[in-house]
């Protein structure tokens, strides 16, 4: 089983911009929800590539999460079947910082302007010491989880996604459509 043991925050400026060694476009559908939000079902397209990743609760910043590959096909006709909310764009680009690889979520289409981070730590003890460009801690914060930025694409609210991306102090000016 494996476990990713993960911190998530909100970037705060550009200064990570200069230390980018890969970045590639990723699309998110979410297909299961499970009970009292405690774990989700995704399909990840990317590099051509499609990943059924099932995640379980989150205990603290620990959670088991399972990447299974599909065929194309597949992919295609479990979102057509079982797609919840809209997809959900991103360009990650990876960055090491002491030792450890942070991957900056930089949001496409109408959540351009948010952009996040997060690192996946070696154990729960491990103690981070977090670079200046990454501001509030939100692994817990539903607000910025990908079932709720699905859905609010989904009900194309923009009134409410202009005030995610205020509330999140948001680095708009940082992130390219």
């Amino acid at each position: 089983m494996a476990l990713e043991i993960e911190r998530k925050f909100l970037v705060v400026s550009d200064e990570w911009r200069m230390l980018t060694q890969e970045c590639r476009i990723i699309t998110d559908h979410l297909i299961a929800k499970f009970e009292d939000a405690s774990g989700k079902a995704r399909i990840r397209l990317c590099d051509n590539v499609a990943i059924l990743t099932i995640k379980g609760a989150r205990r603290g910043y620990a959670r088991r999460e399972f990447h299974i590959p599909l065929s194309h096909s597949d992919a295609a006709s479990m979102i057509e079947e079982l797609g919840q909310g809209a997809a959900v764009m991103k360009r990650r680009n990876e960055v090491s910082v002491d030792g450890l690889v942070w991957q900056i979520d930089e949001y496409l289409g109408k959540l351009s302007g948010l952009v996040t981070c997060d690192v996946e730590l070696p154990s729960e003890e491990y103690s981070l010491s977090k670079p200046r460009w990454a501001g509030a801690d939100i692994p817990a914060n539903a607000t910025f989880s990908s079932s709720t930025l699905a859905a609010m694409l989904e009900t194309g609210n923009d009134h409410e996604i202009k005030r995610l991306l205020e509330g999140a102090g948001s680095v708009s000016c940082l992130a390219s459509p």
